[in-house]
């Protein structure tokens, strides 16, 4: 009897069970966000209820605090269980984003007149939801806390291969604190080499009888192509109802990100995605979006620019604006104008890579930076086409020759207009080294490949919230 017909039953009720965790915490935050969405839409019908003796279910005005809490709850990385930002854990900061969107929602009241002319917002309605909704955040973090933990330890990956590929995966496993554990069988040709610092469960001849197990998936990190036995048990193993991954899409699904030193070229041309590349049509709505975005923000941020400029040139000489060679599509050169954060003689000893806490930042440097002021010329660069609102962060030509040297499929970046945010400036933190310049192409790359209108959106939101919680670069 094949292997397909006698684990078919058994695997599809372990592969169930373990799939459950495959997508952990995209579950968790969507529950996060429907419980938070609709605590606060029952806690206005009970604030009603004990107020007015009536129960509406959803008011036009309920919109406007429902829209706030998601954006602050969103903006305080409460939909990560988790990750601790700030010394604070995500209940503590479930309260503070409960009271954040409590202010503001008063702040709107009145802004737009709705005291008194909108029921939503009386005195005793919005503040006994809020306050209602201030327990309720909280607590459903910690009970669904404990609900995760236990559910990680359900998270099981078999990798086949025990070679450069595997040890790569473990130690980006290790490095991105992924929850669950990561199992190897060890390819034949690696048995004795690589295998031993895996401590494998087995090799592949073994795959059928440890298949048989619960996995949420088997990822296939082999450096040579898998021979016709291994593909045909792969093939049975998937048809089962197991995952079966590459290497590469194994990254984009669990890490969004391209990993360039596991991926053959081969799969760049016949993979999916690039679809931005021979889109005429999107590049051009992506850029009458950008010149629209820009005009708007040299409008609402013209105030701010010039109290920068003024404070720039009181605390130190030099020019106000910065200006730098950058590389942008296609590889050609343009001038990248930013707020001057650094004193002017920053490369009097020649061209540097930025650092964390850099010693050549002034002190208002320092702020502007933090809040992305100095960013704002960069408008400038989007109006003339140099550059766009989301993309890769152009780099200095100087550095670019070394990193396309040193990095392979570096240059790839240069196939879109560079940004002033985009994917690997939201994903990754602050950073300056070649290798950092490689964990930040591959979430560049996963941005290409997959470019979407929302995945621009997406990037929007995690902006704004690695500007608030001072995060990434």
């Amino acid at each position: 009897m094949s292997l397909q017909m006698r684990t078919l039953s058994d695997t599809r009720r372990k592969a169930a069970s373990a799939a459950t965790a495959t997508n952990l915490s995209r579950r968790v935050a969507l529950a996060l966000l429907a419980a938070d969405a609709l605590g606060l839409v029952l806690f206005f019908n009970l604030a009603f209820w004990l107020r007015l003796d009536e129960v509406p279910w959803f008011t036009p005005g309920m919109l406007v605090p429902l829209g706030l809490l998601l954006l602050s709850m969103y903006v305080l990385d409460t939909y990560v269980l988790e990750r601790q930002v700030s010394g604070l854990r995500p209940p503590a900061r479930a309260i503070l984003g409960v009271g954040v969107a409590g202010l503001l929602t008063g702040a709107a009241a009145y802004a737009g007149a709705f005291w008194g002319a909108d029921p939503t917002f009386g005195r005793g309605i919005f503040p006994v939801a809020f306050a209602l909704q201030a327990l309720w955040s909280p607590l459903w973090r910690l009970y669904l806390g404990r609900w995760v933990h236990e559910q990680a330890e359900q998270i099981r990956w078999l990798v086949i291969g025990t070679g450069e590929q595997a040890l790569g995966l473990r130690e980006d496993f290790i490095r991105l604190r992924t929850q669950g554990e990561m199992l190897f069988l060890a390819d034949r040709a690696d048995a004795n080499g690589a295998a031993s610092e895996l401590a494998p469960i087995g090799t592949l001849d073994d795959l059928e009888r440890v298949a048989a197990e619960p996995w949420s998936g088997v990822v296939v990190a082999l450096t040579d192509a898998a021979p016709e036995p291994l593909v045909h048990q792969l093939m049975n193993l998937r048809f089962s109802g197991v995952r079966v991954y590459g290497i590469a899409d194994f990254y984009e699904q669990l890490w969004f990100k391209v990993p360039v030193l596991h991926t053959r070229r081969g799969w760049l041309v016949f993979g999916h995605g690039f679809d931005l590349l021979h889109n005429p049509l999107g590049l051009r709505i992506k850029r009458l979006s950008d010149v629209i975005l820009a005009l708007a923000l040299l409008l609402v941020t013209l105030p701010v620019m010039a109290v920068a400029a003024v404070l720039i040139k009181f605390e130190s000489r030099g020019p106000v604006i910065f200006r730098q060679p950058r590389t942008g599509l296609g590889g050609r050169e343009f001038e990248i104008l930013k707020f001057r954060s650094m004193t002017d003689d920053a490369e009097r000893d020649g061209p540097q890579w930025a650092q964390r806490s850099d010693p050549r930042v002034t002190r208002l440097g320092r702020v502007i930076r933090l809040l992305r002021i100095d960013e704002l010329p960069q408008l400038v660069n989007v109006l003339k086409g140099e550059m766009s609102f989301i993309g890769p962060r152009p780099e200095r030509p100087v550095f670019n020759e070394t990193l396309e040297k040193e990095i392979p499929l570096y240059n790839l970046r240069h196939l879109v207009r560079p940004g002033i945010t985009g994917w690997a400036q939201v994903m990754y933190p602050y950073g300056a080294s070649v290798e950092d310049a490689r964990e930040k192409l591959q979430y560049d790359l996963y941005y290409i490949k997959n470019y979407s209108v929302l995945l621009d959106i997406g990037i929007v939101f995690k902006t704004l919230r690695v500007v608030v919680m001072g995060k990434g670069r």
